[in-house]
């Protein structure tokens, strides 16, 4: 199996071949993190929101101290998000989108991971069998000005942001996330297939 001849679909079946993929991706393709714009955020009712806990542990993650204390992650799922945040995102290079908006509140951490696309092929459960993972984008747009304490990490780019900027990073990038701040950290994950190739 390979990452631009096998599609999603199969490797979400196939658990284990898709870590040994992304390992292979890791050590033989460049880490980059590129800024493509800054995106006027409209303001929109935080108490509005439908917030639910997404915190997602490993038995891996669980063996080096991990717990739903230090771990914690919020999230908005894309038919929940505010029309506005939506409308803006959908200027954005990529068709078939799953948005989510991470709430990350101070003292937790997202611990280094790659993404398995999971809640994108349930989303798309059709197309994931049409799209390999060369087809895709992944973009973060952050809803909130980086903080004191606030970090986003893709391979070993430490990412400086404000608010509204949008980066795009490979499938393949390990990233990690912690907010030792005393604010909420705000960003929106898109996961589509990218329209021009």
């Amino acid at each position: 199996m390979n990452f631009r001849d096998n599609t999603i679909g199969e490797y979400l079946r196939s658990p284990m071949r898709f870590y040994e993929q992304m390992k292979t991706e890791q050590d033989n393709m460049p880490t980059y993190v590129k800024l493509l714009g800054n995106f006027d955020v409209p303001d929109f009712d935080f108490d509005d929101l439908n917030v639910q806990d997404r915190t997602i542990l490993t038995k891996y993650s669980t063996d080096y101290g991990y717990n739903d204390n230090n771990a914690k992650l919020d999230m908005v799922e894309m038919q929940d998000l505010p029309k506005a945040l939506v409308d803006v995102c959908s200027g954005f290079d990529v068709k078939l989108p799953n948005l989510t908006m991470s709430i990350q509140s101070p003292g937790n951490v997202v611990p280094a991971h790659v993404d398995t696309w999971k809640f994108w092929c349930d989303r798309y459960p059709k197309e994931m069998e049409q799209y390999t993972f060369y087809d895709t984008k992944f973009y973060v747009w952050f809803l909130s000005d980086r903080d004191v304490g606030h970090t986003f990490q893709c391979g070993y780019n430490d990412i400086n942001w404000k608010k509204g900027d949008l980066v795009e990073i490979p499938f393949y990038t390990r990233h990690a996330t912690s907010n030792a701040g005393y604010t909420d950290k705000l960003l929106i994950q898109c996961l589509g297939i990218q329209t021009i190739k």
